[in-house]
């Protein structure tokens, strides 16, 4: 089953759009029901952006639950000539494997909702929003903002143990994406190259024998179509900065005839709903100007592909979209929640040092294998 009609990823290659251009929606819960005129407040906001595509916020259950809504709103946006990922992640994916075959499951239903709609109600793809690093008042085990250098034996050790976590599980969802022929992408930290002027890396294949080590983000990008730099700044200059390098490394590797993703800049703004204030106005200018300048700085990177903007926020009070809040809407009726009322993963379900380093084991073995499964792109 193709995974929608429409050409994928158009962009250069057509001549009228140079770049795909992302509006990144988390909020999706408030788009969801009888109420149209929220969609229509997105489908504004997204014309004036000309989003090419636009990323939705989708708990697993929602496929079912909420099928009916769902193809409502991709059609619109369909309609409006505008593509719909789903989206899904959360750092606690990495750690907790019964919550990982979650995230599995909540792709294989996607790929079900895809074969029960019509083409013009069908997601194009799914991206992963998975960053290795560690939530605010977690126990460090990948040791945010430390270079490997600084890093102890250890905290060495933890940092290796997650990030080969992290690499299986990208690795598994994308021969999982892959077999239903369904576009896969991920959101990636920018630091991967160039964290405190290191490259964040793993010990990897023969490397492991001789000592030497991989940055991660150079085995993660042949598992992406697209690969989308989170640059957590608004600065047109220091999102340039923070994407040129996976630019360049993919380009170099495409140029040698490899297979790399579409490298995206994410432009970090909170986007509200389009109204006709003047300041409204000169911020809408505003930002054109900058992404309209990270394309032009870029575009000289045969794989860089265009930007992706957000997260858009409703007009009247936004929900959070933190990664606590996300996990929530995962528990199933009558469940215990995994969260304090803090929004905090509760103690009792931190994996212990045994646990964890069995799962470890277990998944890191199982990278290969997966790695295997994957089918070449041509």
């Amino acid at each position: 089953m193709p995974p929608t009609t429409t050409s994928p990823f158009r962009g250069r290659e057509q001549g009228q759009v140079k770049f795909s251009r992302g509006l990144r929606v988390s909020n999706t819960k408030r788009l969801l029901g009888n109420d149209n005129s929220r969609v229509d407040e997105l489908l504004d906001v997204a014309k004036s952006f000309n989003a090419t595509d636009v990323y939705i916020y989708v708990a697993p259950g929602w496929y079912d639950e909420r099928k009916v809504e769902l193809v409502s709103l991709i059609s619109m946006l369909h309609a409006a000539g505008s593509r719909a990922w789903a989206v899904d992640g959360d750092v606690n994916y990495i750690d907790d494997m019964d919550v990982q075959e979650t995230f599995m499951d909540g792709m294989k239903a996607l790929a079900a909702f895809n074969e029960s709609v019509a083409p013009h109600a069908r997601f194009f793809g799914f991206q992963a929003n998975l960053e290795p690093q560690d939530n605010p008042g977690q126990s460090g085990r990948f040791h945010n903002g430390v270079p490997e250098s600084r890093l102890s034996t250890e905290q060495h050790t933890q940092r290796d143990m997650i990030l080969h976590k992290w690499l299986n599980l990208i690795t598994r969802a994308s021969a999982l994406m892959r077999s239903f022929e369904i576009p896969f992408g991920a959101v990636m930290p920018w630091w991967l190259h160039d964290l405190e002027g290191e490259p964040v890396t793993v010990p990897w294949g023969a490397s492991v024998v001789d000592g030497s080590r991989t940055c991660i983000a150079n085995l993660v990008m042949p598992l992406l179509d697209e690969f989308v730099v989170t640059t957590a700044s608004e600065d047109p200059g220091i999102v340039v900065r923070r994407t040129r390098h996976q630019a360049r490394y993919a380009s170099n590797a495409l140029l040698e005839g490899h297979a790399m993703p579409r490298i995206l800049a994410n432009r970090h703004e909170l986007i509200s709903s389009a109204n006709h204030s003047e300041d409204s106005k000169q911020k809408e200018s505003a930002s054109h100007k900058a992404i309209t300048a990270v394309e032009k700085t870029l575009s000289t990177y045969p794989a860089f592909g265009g930007t992706v903007i957000g997260d858009w926020q409703l007009a009247e009070k936004a929900e959070t979209s933190s990664c606590n809040s996300r996990a929530r809407d995962r528990v199933s009726p009558g469940e215990p929640s995994r969260y304090d009322r803090e929004g905090r993963l509760h103690p009792r379900f931190h994996p212990t040092a045994d646990s964890e380093r069995r799962a470890s084991d277990d998944r890191f073995d199982a990278v290969l294998h997966s790695l295997q499964m994957l089918k070449p792109r041509k």
